[in-house]
């Protein structure tokens, strides 16, 4: 069984753990004061970590308006030569990929500004909560076509991916990126119109319940009908224009609204951007539905309300379908994909006694001696074990003052990565996302992961021909002398600090000395090179061969789970 027993002590190890898992890593000094925090009570500081308490942003919110240092040349609306950056604040996306190039639809920029956000964001659990639920309520960006949606919805997981699961379902069912996706825009059950089936279909096979898990095809159909006119409207004024073609416009973000013939709200315009006129068309069919044993009247929230039902439907004397279903989704993301059916039983069990909310499910999970009992039990995703490495080994935003871009990584130029390690991030390549654990590794996908461990490890650089004077790019800016605080003295030294920094599973001993033995051969005396005097000389041979020793440590079987 599942023991979510909560911890009554716990390790630096056990902090950094919970890092790992429920965020992007931690510094070996942060997990020292993340252990003693609070009195060195985990249950208090995975509260606290959970609901994100005692942090600043003020100096990552200044951040992001640098926080893509690859330029390219553009035009802003009087056609002014300009360079593109990423959304300056956080919230709903006005601008497509921000600066003065308002038009741009590119999804690279919009992975990398992502990437960004999780390496850098002192609120690293909302992120980490942000990437699970875009892989449960997968959406992808190659259909949607339209990047400000896209990031627009992320936003809407960050703010709500602790809230009630039954809230957060309903949020996802009326956001515009989602609408799109599975094509609610389409789905007009008016006078006999068949309905569009495709999200009421895949809002309990994909995002609740499980492929027929306690409904049927009429559920589905008059789910669809209930759910029939769901889209949003746009303002005029989140529509942008290419200023290089005045016929290439974008939404940048779009309100919900129910297509049922009502007035209008003045001023806005319909999805496909054309005007409305004096009423919202009519999609709706006005009669009552049956679902899931319930019965729905014909009403404004009729399709909400049948929502909101999904959750209850519960199996005689067990917990309810859609408590297994989130239960097993939460294993397999933060604890094993090694549990039994007991397991799954006990979480969903707390899942449904904590009525679904998701701030106090993950406080129980995460503060659980099955969590601790997990530890390098799972292959980590390929965005956040990018990510991790980033963060690991890259320069952290200071604590107070303008935070120097310059150290910012070119997360622009590698987001191509994402794809090639079997995780396109924003484009996933169906509504059913991505597998898990070991379905993350193969001979294609370690031979990217190793590109792209060379490209934080080994300070590699890229020139790139954007038309900006061919400029030349540090992929990940790092610092090899700040990764050791304190000059080691011995090659084992380097092994230990570089452990810490990166956290891997265990390594062997014999590996160990093996890559010691190669990297730090021994001189005419049998001594090893590294020595304390030789690392304080600023030997380029010692930093080059810590670097490759980051490098290995990166790409070994250890450096993919976590």
């Amino acid at each position: 069984m599942a023991n979510l027993t909560p911890i009554s002590s716990w390790t630096t190890d056990d902090a950094r753990h919970l890092a790992r898992r429920a965020g992007f890593g931690i510094s070996p000094e942060g997990a020292v004061a993340l252990q003693a925090a609070n009195g060195g009570d985990p249950v208090a500081t995975v509260n606290a970590w959970v609901d994100g308490t005692g942090l600043d942003a003020t100096v990552f919110n200044a951040a992001l308006g640098s926080a893509d240092p690859v330029t390219e040349p553009g035009a802003d609306a009087s056609g002014t030569a300009g360079s593109v950056d990423v959304a300056p604040t956080p919230g709903p996306h006005r601008y497509l990929v921000g600066g003065t190039d308002t038009w741009r639809n590119s999804l690279g920029r919009g992975q990398a500004y992502l990437a960004f956000r999780m390496q850098y964001d002192p609120y690293a659990f909302s992120q980490r909560m942000a990437l699970f639920f875009h892989n449960l309520f997968a959406t992808g960006w190659t259909k949607v076509n339209n990047l400000s949606l896209m990031l627009n919805q992320w936003d809407m997981l960050v703010a709500h991916g602790r809230d009630v699961f039954t809230d957060l379902l309903v949020q996802v069912s009326k956001d515009p990126a989602m609408c799109f996706w599975l094509d609610s825009v389409r789905n007009n059950a008016a006078g006999t119109r068949t309905p569009n089936e495709n999200y009421a279909r895949e809002v309990m096979e994909l995002y609740s319940l499980g492929v027929d898990n306690g409904y049927n095809q009429a559920d589905i159909t008059n789910l669809a009908i209930g759910l029939a006119g769901w889209s949003f409207v746009v303002d005029p004024a989140d529509v942008v224009t290419n200023p290089t073609n005045p016929d290439d416009q974008w939404v940048a973000r779009g309100t919900f609204a129910i297509y049922d013939g009502s007035p209008a709200t003045a001023g806005f315009k319909r999805w496909d951007l054309n005007d409305l006129g004096a009423n919202l068309p009519n999609m709706r069919r006005p009669a009552a539905i049956d679902f899931l044993g319930g019965s729905f009247p014909a009403s404004a929230t009729q399709g909400e309300d049948a929502v909101r039902s999904i959750p209850v439907k519960r199996p005689a004397g067990q917990p309810p379908n859609c408590a297994t279903f989130l239960a097993t989704r939460l294993l397999r993301t933060f604890v094993t994909t090694q549990f039994t059916a007991q397991d799954v039983t006990d979480v969903a069990t707390m899942i449904d006694v904590a009525g679904y909310d998701l701030r106090a499910i993950m406080k129980t999970l995460l503060a659980s001696s099955y969590f601790y009992a997990n530890r390098f039990a799972l292959v980590e995703g390929p965005v956040s074990w990018a990510v991790r490495a980033a963060r690991a080994l890259g320069y952290a935003l200071p604590t107070s003052g303008s935070p120097d871009a310059s150290r910012f990584p070119a997360w622009a130029l590698v987001s191509g990565n994402f794809a090639d390690m079997s995780q396109k991030l924003l484009d996933p390549n169906g509504p059913n996302g991505w597998k898990e654990d070991v379905y993350w590794l193969n001979s294609n996908t370690m031979r990217y992961r190793t590109r792209l461990a060379a490209a934080v490890a080994l300070q590699e650089t890229y020139s790139t021909d954007l038309g900006d004077g061919n400029k030349q790019y540090t992929l990940f800016p790092t610092d090899v002398e700040a990764w050791f605080p304190t000059p080691p003295a011995t090659p084992n030294e380097v092994f230990s600090r570089l452990v810490d920094l990166i956290q891997p599973a265990p390594i062997p001993p014999g590996v160990q000395a093996l890559w010691l033995d190669a990297l730090f051969p021994s001189d005419g005396s049998g001594n090893p090179r590294l020595n304390g005097a030789s690392w304080a000389a600023g030997n380029a041979q010692d930093r080059q061969a810590a670097r490759s020793l980051a490098f290995l440590v990166l790409c070994s079987p250890s450096g993919q789970l976590y």
